[in-house]
């Protein structure tokens, strides 16, 4: 069963030290029209209806009350202007199984907040009082989608599973109401400026119009855009997550002084963990990790198969070591100080390859530029290029040096820069890949010349050593050689875990990719082309009976992607007169009513139009609008109408049209005085 809302009956009430005033309005199925003078309230009376549903937020991101001063400020009572000390709108609705609740929110109220609204399940307008209440809030965070918020409840009342989109900042949310009730209602301040004047963008949904369009036409396509965008947001959180596991496997590596070979930037289709290689410099030759660890294991059996010498049995021994570790150590400090020097040379030169490449795109968006230009028919667009600097090293020129603009076309030089920047862009990269080695060599120099100065004491402690005693070096060796086997066992198994886990987000990534590929797809189903058919069918056949003018009715499209009409793939705006832009809006608001209520539509089967003469369109213009509002209230819609067309004037339009006629006597007020 499709979603339905049908108005029953709407009440108004302001209460005054000195009196009250109020007005009731009862609906039926069908055609309404609310009949009344200018400035008689009429608005005031759909606004209410608006604000009873807490939807005034489709009008503004401002939570101003959108109601006249009568029911916030003062009001008449007895021909004297009296401020308001209590008012509220309620609101009598119906679902499609029939089941009728009443919403009240207050206005002005000394206890209430205005965004409390006050649910009672039964008619309590039209039928008696005394049905459970609940209260719930609205305009507040979580009304959409929290137990205890307004919308969440209305949508499920009105049988609307709102599904939830993408936002701007990428993430998801539900399609509120605020968005779809554009469609429902046109009110009369902005809402006919446009075929889409009043769709919320301030609620940072994403193709909010679009979005609202689908979901109210019932489009195959909407179920493959969202999951389109659940896709996205997958290989969001995927490539994330391999960011992190890639991250803590270098920091692994980085604090056990190995480098990790081929580790990619990002994750994609041929990234394979076993392109990462662990090497570790061993006796000043980079190795394996697992053949650094084998070589490391083959010295420390080797030392452990014999006893600990003495000090004294070790003596000549550790003196020549003594030498050779001083040696090494010296050494050391200076291939420490040679890689140093030559790094910062590496970081000065990528730091200018950097500024190069700076330099080549702000180029590269000159010349663009330029072949923008020279495509438009500018005649001087050269002269822009024409700076006193060099193209290729940037240096400033002497006076008297020029440079030829035509030395190559613009398309030639974009395409010369274009290889520049992609040839300094892997310059950069080598660059980087250059000085995260020597930053883990310095590192593991600087282990080394840590162990090499602990050798050292070592030796010398065990020189000073009684001959008896066990060597202090030896010892002292032996221990370094399991630390350092320890510590590389542990990356091993480190990056056992972090290569499962990185296979495992590429293979999870790889799936996500082709499923989002195989999306990629035209979104429209042969049943959505269908639809849209119709709508564009429904539109047409309006606009002709409307007298429509501008342009030929058969010329008007409906867009398979913005789901507007347009005219030769161009929205409609300029190329219409005001009273028939008119007319495309009430065009355009049936035939999505009408498609809307077909089988798997979501739409409301409510339509409610704010003095819909706007522009003076043509009484016999009108008159077919009326003609067709009816005809869609037999055929099962609601349609409200408020007009201040005379009554008489009314009645010859409507003609033989059926329409429940809600009529306020000349300069007649919406809100009367009672008692």
């Amino acid at each position: 069963m499709n979603p339905k809302m049908r108005l029953r009956s709407l009440k108004l009430f302001a209460h005054t030290e000195f009196g009250t005033a109020q007005r009731q309005l009862n609906f039926r199925e069908g055609l309404n029209v609310i009949r009344a003078d200018n400035t008689s309230g009429k608005s005031t009376a759909l606004q209410a209806i608006v604000y009873a549903l807490g939807l005034e937020g489709m009008l503004s991101p401002s939570h101003r009350t959108p109601l006249a001063h009568a029911m916030t400020d003062s009001i008449e009572i007895d021909s004297e202007p009296r401020p308001i000390v209590e008012s509220f709108v309620a609101l009598e609705i119906e679902n499609a199984n029939g089941d009728v609740i009443t919403t009240m929110r207050s206005v002005v109220h000394s206890a209430r907040d205005r965004n409390l609204v006050t649910v009672a399940s039964g008619p309590e307008l039209t039928g008696s009082s005394g049905s459970r209440r609940d209260d719930y809030f609205v305009r507040r965070k979580g009304s959409a989608q929290h137990a205890l918020g307004f919308h969440r409840n209305l949508a499920d009342f009105l049988g609307l599973e709102l599904p939830r989109v993408t936002r701007m900042d990428g993430s998801e949310g539900p399609l509120y109401l605020e968005t779809l009730f554009p469609y429902f209602y046109v009110e009369q301040k902005h809402g006919w400026a446009g075929v889409q004047a009043r769709i919320p963008t301030y609620l940072g949904i994403r193709d909010v119009g679009k979005r609202s369009a689908e979901y109210l036409l019932g489009l195959e396509s909407l179920e493959r855009i969202l999951q389109r965008q659940r896709v996205r947001s997958s290989l969001s959180e995927l490539e994330a997550d391999w960011q992190g596991a890639v991250s803590k496997l270098s920091e692994a590596a980085r604090v056990s002084r190995v480098v990790i070979q081929n580790l990619p930037k990002k994750i994609s289709q041929d990234t394979a963990q076993e392109g990462m290689v662990p090497q570790v410099v061993l006796n000043d030759e980079w190795k394996d990790l697992a053949q650094a660890v084998t070589i490391l294991r083959a010295e420390l059996a080797q030392l452990e198969a014999s006893p600990v010498p003495t000090a004294g049995s070790s003596a000549r021994e550790i003196e020549s070591n003594l030498q050779r570790i001083e040696h090494s150590l010296r050494q050391a400090l200076a291939v420490s100080a040679s890689i140093a020097e030559e790094r910062e040379e590496l970081e000065r030169q990528n730091q200018q390859t950097q500024q190069r490449l700076e330099a080549l795109q702000e180029d590269l968006q000159k010349h663009k530029d330029t072949q923008v230009l020279e495509k438009l028919g500018a005649q001087h667009a050269h002269s822009l290029l024409a700076e006193s600097v060099c193209p290729t090293c940037h240096q400033h020129l002497e006076d008297g040096a020029d440079i030829s603009p035509h030395a190559m076309s613009s398309t030639e030089s974009i395409k010369f820069i274009e290889q520049q920047i992609s040839t300094f862009k892997n310059v950069h990269r080598d660059h980087q890949r250059v000085i995260v080695a020597m930053r883990a060599r310095e590192q593991s120099l600087a282990t080394e010349i840590h162990d090499y100065r602990a050798a050292i004491r070592a030796a010398r402690d065990t020189l000073k050593a009684p001959n008896s005693t066990p060597s202090v070096a030896d010892i002292a060796h032996r221990l370094r050689l399991e630390s350092r086997i320890e510590e590389l066992d542990d990356l091993r198994g480190t990056m056992e875990i972090s290569r499962s886990e990185v296979e495992r987000l590429r293979s999870r990534w790889v799936q996500q990719r082709e499923l989002l590929m195989s999306l990629e797809k035209d979104d429209l189903s042969p049943a959505d082309r269908e639809r849209i058919g119709r709508l564009q069918h429904s539109v047409r056949t309006q606009l002709t009976s409307y007298r429509f003018q501008s342009l030929d009715p058969s010329e008007i499209e409906i867009d398979g992607t913005t789901y507007k009409p347009v005219h030769e793939g161009f929205d409609l705006g300029f190329d219409l007169s005001a009273s028939d832009m008119i007319r495309l809006i009430w065009a355009y608001h049936f035939g999505m009513l009408e498609v809307g209520q077909e089988a798997g539509g979501r739409h409301l089967g409510l339509l409610i139009f704010d003095e819909p003469r706007q522009q003076d369109a043509a009484k016999e213009s009108y008159a077919a609008l009326l003609a067709h509002a009816s005809k869609a209230g037999k055929e099962g819609a609601q349609v409200v109408f408020a007009t201040s067309e005379p009554d008489d004037s009314l009645q010859d339009l409507l003609a033989d049209n059926p329409a429940h006629i809600l009529q306020l006597a000349p300069g007649e007020k919406l809100l009367q005085q009672v008692g």
